[in-house]
């Protein structure tokens, strides 16, 4: 993490020094270098071990009571049918521009513009990119334009965000494509990523016309561990899913579950008592 800051000071360094020599020859004041893309894990993560049929470790578990991993799976299904199907078009849009060339136009922005499929859709994407230099980080703004949807889109400003020089952590904010005239805010995402074992994504709902305005959606990765933190708004109250990456092996915690106790199961995704 350390070194991650030093090599940022020296970028941002950098930058400004090629920008300062390259004023008179680049009227619009900016280098001819893109900035990097934020990584495809700003606005991802894996659940693919409660997929049906689970672990391929569990082809060999004997027949036990598997409540507690099915109850975990259960409520991963619906995080990942109400929480994250807002957030899984946009994220397969924008991972698309990661193989595209940018150019720069005289807006003083990089602009990633390609034709992005997404199920039997085809969207027109255009990703910006430039440095703020005020506050020292770098700024995306997506925006989108397609006849196949209801409304259709013209431009519309799908979400926006941001990332430290470092491109380590950052904060993404949505918008509702069923409203594009109001542009309304509907969920942010603050992100931490130090690779692909050591990130943190935080989705908060911040759709003022949405149920479950105020809830907390926090994923973890570090080396193997892997969590969930649900905070509900509505009753304060927090659940965890916590899993090994490798074996599988985890537990829940849920106000509604086990009387609020941990519920752990193994390897083979068999319930386990509470360890001692």
């Amino acid at each position: 993490m350390k070194a991650n800051r030093i090599m940022g000071v020296i970028a941002l360094a950098l930058f400004l020094f090629l920008n300062a020599c390259n004023k008179e020859d680049n009227p619009i004041g900016e280098i001819p270098v893109a900035p990097d893309l934020p990584p495809a894990a700003s606005m991802t993560f894996d659940l693919s071990s409660f997929n049906t049929g689970g672990s391929q470790l569990a082809k060999n578990a004997t027949i036990q009571s598997k409540n507690n991993f099915n109850n975990a799976a259960a409520r991963v299904f619906i995080i990942n049918s109400i929480v994250l199907i807002g957030i899984t078009p946009p994220s397969v849009i924008f991972a698309q521009a990661l193989s595209q060339q940018p150019t720069l136009e005289s807006d003083g922005k990089f602009h990633w513009v390609f034709e992005a499929p997404y199920l039997l859709l085809r969207y027109e994407a255009d990703l910006a990119g430039w440095v703020d230099r005020e506050n020292l980080r770098v700024k995306w703004e997506m925006r989108v334009s397609t006849r196949q949807t209801n409304p259709a889109l013209d431009s519309f400003l799908w979400y926006e965000g941001y990332a430290n020089i470092e491109n380590s952590q950052g904060q993404w904010t949505f918008y509702n494509p069923q409203k594009p005239d109001t542009l309304q805010k509907v969920a942010l995402i603050d992100w931490t990523v130090d690779g692909p074992e050591d990130a943190r994504l935080s989705f908060s709902n911040i759709d003022e016309g949405s149920d479950g305005l105020g809830d907390v959606l926090t994923y973890t990765v570090l080396s193997n561990d892997r969590k969930i933190e649900f905070y509900d708004e509505s009753t304060g109250f927090t659940s965890i899913i916590y899993w090994d990456a490798v074996t599988t092996a985890g537990y829940l915690q849920v106000p509604d579950y086990n009387n609020g106790q941990p519920a752990h199961w193994d390897e083979n995704h068999d319930d386990l008592d509470a360890p001692a």
